[in-house]
């Protein structure tokens, strides 16, 4: 039945490379597609940067594949399609990236039940929302993510849920341009395995320095164009592997060490209040 299925979805969103999707051919071989190896079950769909143009809705035939643990849609134009309450029948799926796909409106909060999630990008669609009950559900069920992308989504009047920096197995976090508000907890961070973390453009959330364990390999840090403040800590000295470092346009103060070669410090209308 999967062949079938496949063109179908093709055809739906009009695929430009369907012609290499051939019917007397094994799906499993066909671009973009994986299947698992024992039962033949689609289990992974990737037509990112395809030039799809078109909509998905309750009844798109996308939702017919039970088994699909990876959906990359990614850099398409889904003429501003929501992101309805079918993708959460994706109980398996470990991998979902919706980013910059033209979609809009609000996110369906079944989003939440996808609780085997590693990697999650929404990011990049302006047009979307995510209400606080949801974005509170997502970070309380979704224990498994390594990876949190929701940059550009408008999470209107949130705050950051603590349940989110709970969260140890989590390697990267952009909430970019979320509409964030309230104050960044002021307690140790308790995200070992953070590398990447990105809050710039809320221009309503608060806070002083991140408080970053000792173990932790921060690489990348963009708090611009916030509301935090305070005197920098010392302890900045110690994030040796940060590497790009982001304060413009917010209200430090203090000094920090002399940058490493190898890092990028961005600290733009701040650079005299702080050298």
């Amino acid at each position: 039945m999967f062949p079938p299925l496949l063109r179908m979805i093709a055809i739906q969103l009009l695929l430009p490379r369907q012609d290499s999707w051939k019917e007397d051919t094994d799906c499993c071989s066909w671009d973009g597609v994986t299947c698992n190896s024992f039962t033949g079950h689609v289990i992974g769909v990737d037509l990112s940067c395809s030039g799809l143009y078109g909509f998905i809705d309750s009844s798109s035939s996308l939702f017919l594949l039970h088994h699909l643990r990876r959906l990359n849609l990614a850099f398409n134009d889904f003429n501003k399609s929501s992101i309805s309450a079918k993708f959460g029948q994706f109980r398996r799926m470990t991998h979902l990236n919706l980013s910059s796909s033209g979609f809009s409106g609000m996110i369906a909060p079944e989003i939440s039940h996808l609780s085997n999630l590693v990697s999650l990008d929404l990011s990049a669609d302006s047009e979307l929302g995510l209400e606080t009950s949801s974005f509170i559900a997502l970070a309380q069920n979704l224990t498994k993510l390594q990876k949190l992308h929701l940059g550009g989504i408008n999470i209107s009047y949130s705050t950051i849920p603590p349940s989110l920096l709970n969260l140890s197995s989590l390697t990267s976090m952009d909430l970019s341009s979320c509409n964030l508000h309230g104050r960044f907890p002021d307690d140790d961070l308790h995200l070992p395995k953070l590398k990447v973390l990105k809050l710039r453009g809320n221009y309503h959330l608060s806070g002083c320095f991140p408080k970053f364990n000792k173990t932790n390999s921060i690489l990348s840090l963009d708090l611009s164009a916030t509301d935090f403040s305070g005197e920098l800590p010392s302890s900045i000295g110690s994030l040796s592997s940060l590497e790009s470092l982001d304060l413009s346009h917010c209200n430090f103060s203090g000094s920090i060490p002399s940058r490493e070669p190898h890092q990028n410090l961005l600290l733009g209308s701040f650079r005299k209040s702080i050298y």
